[in-house]
């Protein structure tokens, strides 16, 4: 049955492409100045009936004006006899309507199969069956162009789906390199699909298996800004059909693809190609093979996400025994996490960046348990072996975490968050370039932190002085660049409203 609707669009195309092949028009001007007046006829059928030359003719009525319906109907008969003989002895063949009319007809064969005829009619009684001889020669050479413009045609096609998917296999793999935050990365895929499916509108879902429902996580749509995230039951519509099968569901206008990994963890479902043609089978396993990249993916930004939220445990965990020791050595404060990360942010920091800063918030005075609480509340101005003591703090709260391998890109951070941008903080004195970003962003919301802050041996700043002091040690304690980004972020209104939250208890 598939072989036969093959077949049968193969002849579908062929004849298509011949209709409109300018080399088959320019052999019918060139051959017909031996035969004018004349007209071409094509019958797409290799085993036709009377009603497919009716309705060639048809469209032809004006040659048959002159004659009786009798006659026309006669000569429709010649021309059907004409043909079948022409493809029983494979060559062509004139024939004869009536006195004033006669016609030549030859078969389109390509191997052992019929496709059709082609064909005119004339009036011209000179032309002689010698110069109908090179008609055929003209034919034959058309028609295998034809067919070998519909064979490269169908080997493209074939070749495409190919081709699109190694190269989506390879922007894929840069995708996963790119982010393993699972915000930015699905909406990355869902354009990814747009651009190379040429759609409109693509949904990522993932499950929710508790509930059995899938959840959006990703809509672009290019029609429209205005995106409605909607629930799908599993087993409800293509993308939850989708699901619960475990393979892609086509319709005209819709293409889902489920995220398979041992079990279905979501689907990807796109909607309304651009030039309003239906997805194929092509379309299908393309996008197969773009859901098989894109499920490695979301994996790698699931089990990162995972490994985050457990690293950060234990953070939460460290802390809280360190802060048992020392009360205030550690600050988890959201308002001095969230400070940071918005500076980190303003200065465009890669996520790794953004949370190495995050983690090493939580942890920059860790070190401070092993200074002894007389020294870190002493009112008074410390002695030299004291301060002494305090330099080592940084060095000390490396020391604690320097083993847990997730932290690795941290220690930096802490370890040279008191160096100072003009090169006299400690432990090693560094200046400018020297100092890590992470720790020169650290330097500066650390010391804010402090001077709002109630403190036992000063007077707590208010933010407007806090801010100033930061502004006036510009480019000797602090990085310009960094303070410039500080000044930017402290005055938004989140901000704001985080600060005095957890200073006043009140927004």
């Amino acid at each position: 049955m598939e072989e036969k609707r093959d077949q049968s669009d193969y002849q579908k195309e062929l004849f298509e492409r011949l209709k409109k092949s300018s080399s088959l028009k320019k052999a019918e001007e060139s051959f017909g100045a031996l035969i004018k007046p004349a007209f071409w006829w094509i019958i797409d059928n290799g085993n036709p009936a009377l009603e497919d030359i009716e309705e060639i003719m048809s469209i032809n009525a004006t040659h048959f004006n002159e004659s009786s319906p009798k006659k026309t109907s006669e000569c429709l008969m010649h021309l059907l006899e004409a043909a079948r003989k022409s493809s029983k002895l494979n060559k062509l063949l004139s024939f004869n309507c009536d006195k004033t009319l006669k016609g030549f007809v030859y078969p389109i064969i390509q191997g052992d199969k019929i496709y059709g005829y082609i064909g005119a009619c004339y009036s011209d009684d000179s032309v002689s069956e010698d110069a109908l001889k090179i008609f055929p020669s003209y034919i034959d050479t058309i028609i295998k162009e034809v067919q070998k413009e519909l064979e490269l045609s169908k080997l493209y096609e074939t070749l495409r789906p190919r081709a699109i998917a190694l190269s989506t296999v390879h922007t894929v793999h840069r995708l996963i390199s790119s982010t393993l935050d699972l915000g930015e990365l699905l909406p990355r895929i869902a354009r990814l699909s747009l651009q190379v499916m040429r759609a409109q509108r693509c949904s990522i879902k993932l499950v929710d298996s508790k509930r059995k429902i899938l959840l959006p996580k990703a809509t672009v749509d290019v029609r429209t800004k205005t995106i409605r995230l909607k629930k799908v039951k599993v087993g409800m519509w293509a993308p939850g059909k989708a699901f619960k099968y475990g393979r892609p569901v086509r319709g005209q206008d819709y293409l889902a693809t489920p995220l398979i990994d041992g079990d279905v963890i979501g689907v990807i479902t796109l909607y309304d190609k651009i030039d309003n043609k239906p997805f194929t089978t092509f379309d299908q396993e393309i996008m197969s093979t773009l859901g098989e990249q894109a499920v490695i993916a979301i994996k790698n930004a699931q089990l990162y996400k995972e490994q985050e939220k457990l690293t950060m445990g234990a953070i939460k965990a460290l802390v809280k025994v360190l802060d048992t020791r020392s009360p205030g050595a550690c600050k988890t404060k959201v308002s001095f996490i969230k400070l940071t990360q918005s500076i980190g942010q303003e200065l465009r920091m890669d996520m790794d960046s953004l949370k190495s800063l995050e983690y090493a918030s939580a942890l920059h005075d860790a070190g401070e348990i092993f200074v002894p609480e007389s020294v870190l509340k002493k009112p008074s101005k410390l002695t030299g072996e004291e301060y002494e003591m305090v330099k080592e703090h940084p060095a000390a709260g490396v020391a604690i975490i320097k083993h847990m391998k997730a932290l690795k890109s941290v220690t930096p951070i802490i370890m040279y968050h008191h160096e100072n941008y003009d090169g006299s903080g400690y432990p090693k004195g560094l200046k400018k370039e020297q100092i890590p970003m992470g720790a020169r962003i650290l330097a500066v919301v650390s010391a804010f932190e402090s001077m709002i802050t109630e403190k036992t041996y000063r007077a707590t700043k208010t933010m407007d002085e806090a801010v100033s002091e930061i502004s006036d040690k510009t480019g000797t304690q602090f990085d310009p660049k960094v303070v410039n980004a500080f000044l930017k972020v402290i005055r938004k209104k989140d901000i704001i409203a985080v600060i005095h939250k957890e200073l006043y208890g009140h927004k």
